[in-house]
């Protein structure tokens, strides 16, 4: 009356929420205490009746489709057996006791409302909330990608089962609250904004429903570099070893005295090498900065470099092809005194060049492997190899010159002997023809 009175005193009436009260009171009171079940595919599940009413003389279960109410049971008390009707007449036991009923091999369309209700009662009839479900299988969790600095997804996909709920931990417990996580709208995605050295470790994605619980685990690895910048990596310190060994082999033939100074074929096959060495340096150093501004971005220094990187190596193949081929047209290349400088200065120039814009690149490279959690790359094969290489193809040359000046010695010493040999030979008849 006190809300009516108060909705009067606004120039509203109460006639329609009186209604409006009346019937939400007989539906609540029509529904009963509705109990909540929830049981697997195949298994089978006991309805209880209500024990609150004395003096039984029907039960009867009814199932909601929709709207509307089928039956399932009646039993009148004192009758020989109880009225079962389909669907359910060959998956459902009565107990005639107590009024409970056991439904046998459960579907997924099982899943519904269930009543009881004795003496036809409304108001103390049961209703039961049946959940069937089919149990959760082991999730499957893989990541979109592990690189540092970029985007990473973390997946979990549940195969089969009924999944209600899913979870994401690390490490065992919750997800860090300092770091930016996202979920999808399902919760089977785990965004991770950009992959950092605090992202490794350990996630699990756990499944479940009513009836069961499964979780797989993930040991996230945050990878430094790409692939492309590993590479690039390599090529620059073994492109450093090559102009080393290069610019080694131009002092030491810089540095001879005119008696030694290697000449002839050995000058030949020597600057050849060097060449060579430079040339691979240069292309080595050419590609590994094309992968760094493929993956960084490009600059105006590496530009210019690779611009001069292109002429070093036009250069050295072309003194190396004509020094092969053609050795005496080498000479015709350097009319001019600024052919002579571009010709003798590019290779020299060019181990410059390499040995301090590959160790640029490789302190940049470097500098990038603090942001995951993965190895460092080892260089120190790479590097070994390198230098094992093109050591041994210098020593050989330098072995081989040595053994052609013990040669030419050997040969001069010979003929020398030879034509003392002959001149005593010579002066023997001559003592001999005399009177």
């Amino acid at each position: 009356m006190l809300i009516c009175f108060f909705l009067d005193t606004l120039g509203k009436g109460c006639a329609f929420v009186a209604v409006l009260l009346v019937v939400f009171q007989w539906t609540s009171e029509a529904a009963g205490p509705l109990e909540r079940k929830a049981a697997a595919v195949g298994t089978s599940v006991l309805l209880s009746a209500p024990d609150n009413i004395k003096d039984i003389n029907f039960i009867q279960w009814e199932y909601q489709n929709g709207t509307t109410w089928y039956f399932i049971v009646q039993y009148y008390v004192g009758s020989q057996k109880p009225t079962l009707y389909p669907p359910y007449e060959n998956r459902v036991v009565f107990y005639s006791l107590n009024g409970s009923l056991l439904l046998e091999n459960l579907q997924e369309t099982d899943s519904r409302v269930y009543k009881a209700s004795i003496n036809l009662i409304e108001s103390e009839a049961r209703t039961t909330l049946l959940k069937v479900l089919r149990p959760v299988s082991q999730p499957q969790i893989w990541s979109s990608s592990s690189l540092a600095g970029s985007p990473i997804e973390l997946f979990c996909n549940v195969p089969g089962g009924t999944v209600e709920n899913i979870d994401w931990e690390k490490e065992g417990g919750p997800l860090p609250q300092e770091r930016c996580y996202l979920l999808s709208e399902n919760d089977s995605v785990l965004h991770i904004g950009k992959g950092g050295k605090s992202d490794c470790g350990s996630y699990s994605c756990n499944v479940s429903n009513e009836i069961s619980w499964q979780e797989s685990l993930l040991n996230l690895t945050i990878v430094d570099i790409s692939p492309p910048l590993e590479l690039a990596l390599k090529m620059s310190a073994i492109a450093v070893v090559f102009a080393l060994v290069s610019g080694m082999g131009f002092f030491v033939l810089c540095c001879q005295s005119e008696k030694k100074r290697i000449k002839g074929e050995n000058w030949r096959w020597m600057i050849i090498f060097i060449q060579v060495l430079v040339c691979v340096s240069s292309i080595l150093l050419f590609a590994a900065t094309v992968l760094w501004m493929h993956e960084e971005g490009p600059s105006a220094a590496f530009i210019v470099l690779e611009i001069l990187l292109v002429y070093v190596i036009i250069v050295t193949v072309l003194i190396s092809a004509t020094l092969v081929y053609q050795p005496a047209k080498l000479s015709g290349f350097k009319t001019k005194p600024w052919q002579r400088v571009i010709l003798d200065s590019a290779a020299p120039g060019a181990v410059i060049l390499v040995v301090l814009f590959a160790s640029l690149l490789l302190q940049k490279i470097s500098q990038l492997q603090d942001r995951g959690c993965s190895q460092t790359v080892d260089l120190t094969g790479y590097a070994v190899i390198s230098a094992v290489i093109s050591l041994f193809g210098l020593i050989t040359l330098f072995i081989w010159y040595h053994r052609s000046q013990r040669d030419q010695r050997e040969n001069k010493r010979h003929s020398k002997e030879e034509a003392d040999q002959e001149v005593q030979q010579e002066l023997r008849e001559d003592m001999l023809q005399r009177p």
